[in-house]
């Protein structure tokens, strides 16, 4: 089961396909359209043989004006070096080509350890002349989104790169500034919220959570969450709306509650301990904390 650390960057991504774009600048020898548009693409690399491929995210970027492919961009989190990754990443890239009707593919490897990413970066001689793979890769040196430049995404990519000490109040107050931008979607914002403390270290998140619940950021980071939940619950009575607050929190903070305790959530019709668990919800480290007798 991929690991969160594998996951994060590539979720961010997802939600957000057009840091592709700027994993790639700088990057010799590759050009693209003045106006691009950028979407995510299948991830079977799967040829005509009995193997099977799956690459773990692919975007294809295409001239905005006549709707071409013009690159399709593999992305492959990498935590650490893999010798047959030295096989099936040249199968990547030449399969989506194919796969995406694209001139051409790229490899963009994410890997947060500068050791291993110097691994990552070796050459892959396939043995045909002139075919060998360089591939690109980003380490948490200097991830696209360290310095100011970028948008929220970006900052919340750098970020899950470990190219933004979360554990210094610069660091943390630069990420969750882009994370409660208004650029930033109330669905995205959760989702955001959620994949950066669980890659923060336990400073770093305890950090974080303090700082969310400062004046500063608990409209942003709580009281909304907890508006949201009453407003889609208001149909069903208070006491609901606020148990649906709880859940999302809970949910959002990846905290997974067990069916028993979703089920304690429901059915209780105690408006000030549903606000006590939900207050336990920001700052608890695991699901048994919030019920704690």
């Amino acid at each position: 089961m991929p690991s969160i650390p594998h996951e994060g960057p590539l979720d961010l991504v997802r939600q957000h396909p057009e840091i592709a774009v700027d994993l790639l600048q700088g990057t010799p020898g590759i050009t693209l359209p003045g106006d691009v548009a950028v979407s995510l693409a299948p991830t079977d690399m799967s040829a005509v043989v009995p193997v099977q491929y799956l690459a773990d995210m692919v975007v294809l970027i295409s001239d905005a004006a006549t709707g071409e492919g013009a690159l399709a961009v593999i992305i492959e989190p990498q935590l650490r070096d893999s010798e047959t990754k030295r096989y099936s990443w040249p199968v990547y890239v030449t399969t989506a080509r194919r796969v995406a009707k694209c001139p051409a593919a790229v490899l963009v490897v994410l890997c947060p350890d500068p050791a291993e990413a110097a691994k990552c970066r070796q050459l892959i001689r396939t043995g045909h002349p002139g075919f060998d793979l360089a591939p690109i890769v980003i380490d948490s040196g200097a991830p696209p989104g360290r310095d100011d430049a970028g948008g929220p995404y970006l900052t919340a990519f750098a970020a899950s790169m470990g190219g933004i000490d979360l554990e210094t109040e610069p660091g943390a107050r630069r990420v969750l500034d882009a994370i409660a931008s208004n650029e930033v979607s109330e669905a995205d914002r959760l989702r955001m919220t959620a994949i950066i403390l669980r890659l923060a270290s336990d400073a770093a998140r305890h950090l974080l959570e303090a700082m969310m619940t400062t004046s500063e950021y608990e409209k942003t980071f709580v009281e909304k969450i907890h508006d949201q939940g009453i407003a889609e619950g208001e149909a069903k009575g208070k006491a609901e709306g606020k148990a649906e607050s709880v859940l999302k929190l809970l949910d959002a903070r990846h905290l997974a509650p067990s069916k028993e305790q979703r089920q304690q959530v429901t059915s209780c019709t105690d408006a000030a301990q549903l606000d006590l668990w939900f207050d336990r919800a920001i700052t608890a480290g695991t699901a048994a904390e919030v019920f704690a007798e």
